[in-house]
């Protein structure tokens, strides 16, 4: 499911319906106003895949984990298929081999082989997250598994696809596909990303609202983390060499097919990176002085508004008691 993925649809398409071929697409809309986005799901449905426009609502959004599983039920009985993977439109399928990671069709039919007809939940145990401030490096993470299931055994799944339940078993199955995942955009991007799957939760994005939500540990509470962020802390951290693995795997893919991805990463700055990362640290404690400027103003106003209507009430009171009188 995506809405307005307007950096990560065309690759996400392109790359999948390559690999997997387009009519075992399933792309779900929930409610994309973006002009390039919705002309990008019209091209691919017209290429095969299969574009569902219906759940467009906030609330559906929420929701996505009971309804999808209640797809794949449905496709169970009219159009089965060999495995259903749930991936987000910043999830880009392979596998790992012997010899490396491969983003090739025959490797990862390899590693499903033993899977075919399997009872359990199927889990993908590695997350390469990608460096947008870095092209080839991944931090790769095994904390969040994602969860598929063979033809007839989906049960339920949760929002996040992290955890779910078959119906033919009560199992697990750790295997060998992996999947590399481009959450981390460039800042200003990240930033609308962010703002967009928050916005069925949070109306005010004030760094104290953001703040309370954040502490709250509710749906989507990361997005709250992120938007508090300033740019400088969120490139510095990608600067930062420890905790990055080279794999150029998807990349070459991406080119021999003929992908654009400068996109999905930060624009290069034409500073030396000492003065860059100076002036975003300089940028960032100005924003963050405004923050707190405009919240200590959102107070005083709300301090005033209950002080004025306390005394309206106290000076009301006598006019209200002679009105009763009188009545």
């Amino acid at each position: 499911m995506q809405k307005d993925e307007t950096i990560l649809l065309d690759p996400w398409y392109s790359y999948h319906a390559n690999l997997l071929g387009p009519e075992n697409l399933f792309i779900f809309d929930n409610g994309s106003k973006s002009t390039s986005v919705i002309q990008s799901l019209q091209r691919a449905g017209s290429n095969g895949a299969t574009v569902i426009w219906e759940y467009s609502t906030r609330h559906e959004y929420r929701e996505r984990g009971s309804m999808i599983a209640n797809f794949i039920q449905r496709l169970d009985h009219s159009n089965p298929f060999d495995f259903y993977f749930l991936l987000d439109c910043d999830e880009f399928l392979a596998c790992q081999t012997n010899s490396g990671i491969s983003c090739q069709r025959r490797d990862i039919e390899r590693v499903l082989q033993p899977c075919i007809g399997s009872r359990d939940v199927l889990l993908i145990r590695h997350k390469f997250w990608h460096n947008p401030c870095r092209m080839h490096l991944y931090s790769i993470t095994n904390s969040s598994p994602k969860c598929f299931f063979a033809q007839g055994a989906c049960d339920s799944l949760d929002h996040g696809y992290h955890h779910a339940k078959s119906r033919l078993g009560s199992g697990e199955t750790i295997t060998n596909i992996i999947y590399f995942e481009f959450h981390y955009k460039p800042y200003r991007l990240h930033r609308i990303s962010s703002r967009q799957h928050l916005s069925c939760v949070v109306t005010d994005f004030s760094r104290r609202s953001l703040q309370a939500y954040q502490k709250k540990q509710d749906f989507n509470h990361h997005c709250a983390e992120d938007l508090l962020e300033g740019k400088f802390d969120y490139v510095r951290r990608f600067l930062d060499p420890q905790g990055w693995e080279r794999a150029p795997a998807l990349l070459a893919e991406f080119n021999r097919i003929g992908i654009s991805y400068a996109s999905l990463y930060e624009p290069k700055s034409l500073l030396p990176q000492p003065l860059q990362l100076s002036l975003l640290r300089i940028r960032q404690s100005v924003m963050h002085r405004v923050d707190e400027l405009n919240d200590l103003l959102y107070r005083g106003a709300r301090l005033i508004f209950r002080k004025t209507s306390w005394l309206m009430q106290r000076s009301l009171q006598p006019l209200l008691r002679m009105t009763r009188f009188g009545g």
